[in-house]
């Protein structure tokens, strides 16, 4: 499934995932339950807890694991571009698997 995103919302069941894809800037914020983020090219993850915000600072694939039961919601980052001399912007490919959307 592919899903282009402003600002979407998420449940994940306990060892769900959620893959985006090229989402620099993106704001994952842990709404409840814990996540397990690994980004390409990071060498270290990231456990993000409730009330927890992760700014995605790489390219290329991330991926977001529900440690448990968990719901996030993904915030694409505000545009710091001149209005008038702008491109149409694509929002972040995502690929889920085990999602409830809400």
């Amino acid at each position: 499934m592919q899903v282009e995103i402003s600002c979407s919302n998420f449940t994940l069941a306990p060892t769900g995932l959620l893959t985006v894809q090229d989402a620099v800037g993106t704001r994952i914020v842990c709404r409840s339950g814990v996540l397990w983020v690994t980004q390409e090219g990071d060498v270290k993850d990231t456990i993000v807890g409730p009330f927890e915000v992760l700014t995605i600072q790489k390219a290329g694939r991330t991926v977001i694991t529900a440690l448990e039961s968990s719901t996030l919601t993904l915030m694409e980052r505000e545009p710091s571009v001149d209005v008038a001399t702008a491109q149409p912007r694509r929002a972040p490919r995502m690929l889920a698997e085990s999602v409830a959307c809400s």
